[in-house]
């Protein structure tokens, strides 16, 4: 087995998951779990060249697939329901993790970090990123195919039910469906509402053919002059 296969990654995981509970994110959570693995700390920036960056994203990665993995059939199903059920898999696979997240968004936030020449800003820039990586994960793996600017709106969409999801579930799982429901639904409805103001728009300015339009076609459109 190569020293940085996933495999080895994947058995260092599952070493730290436990230890951080009480070793928090930290390096020596990791370089305990390594020694449980017969690795030695001096081989560990070879596995996880970052360090303790390079195992959150590890953790967020492999995560994601195992979601992947459980998530209910989607196919056929309307886009906001292969949403919902993406994101109700992906807390399913974090119920035994809650301290361990916990512990990792502590890490992302801690102030140290700010003075520390190893890590500086980066945990916060890890932190702020990674609920974007699941959205961005969740509409990749349901084949969304937008390539506009839509493609980074629906992903900043999902990423905050995400980022508002997580302290939720990390205090009552029961409860994260609940807003799940209720954050897609607002979603769905304020869309609703933005496509019928781009119809009425595009109808205000443009014929049936497409064609722009002429003023007097246009201001004959306004409620007023109509009544004359």
């Amino acid at each position: 087995m190569l020293l940085d296969s996933p495999e080895t990654k994947q058995k260092i995981l599952d070493e730290f998951l436990p230890l951080c509970a009480f070793d928090g994110w930290s390096k020596e959570a990791l370089v305990k779990a390594a020694e449980k693995c017969g690795i030695g700390e001096n081989f560990l920036p070879l596995i996880f060249e970052n360090g303790l960056l390079d195992l959150a994203e590890f953790y967020l990665e492999s995560q994601n697939e195992k979601s992947a993995a459980i998530s209910e059939s989607i196919e056929g199903r309307k886009i906001r329901d292969k949403i919902r059920l993406s994101l109700y898999a992906r807390f399913k696979v974090e119920q035994q993790n809650k301290i361990a997240i916990q512990r990792l968004i502590n890490f992302y936030l801690d102030p140290k970090n700010f003075t520390s020449f190893e890590t500086g800003v980066r945990p916060a820039i890890h932190g702020l990123s990674a609920c974007y990586k699941i959205a961005d994960f969740i509409w990749k793996n349901i084949n969304d195919q937008s390539t506009d600017f839509n493609y980074y709106t629906k992903r900043i969409t999902l990423g905050k039910i995400i980022f508002r999801a997580v302290p939720i579930f990390l205090k009552d799982e029961i409860r994260v469906e609940n807003f799940i429901d209720t954050e897609i639904e607002k979603v769905m409805r304020f869309e609703k509402l933005k496509s019928g103001v781009k119809k009425t728009f595009c109808e205000f300015f443009w014929d049936e053919n497409g064609e722009l339009k002429s003023p007097k076609q246009i201001i004959k459109n306004f409620p007023f002059f109509r009544l004359m």
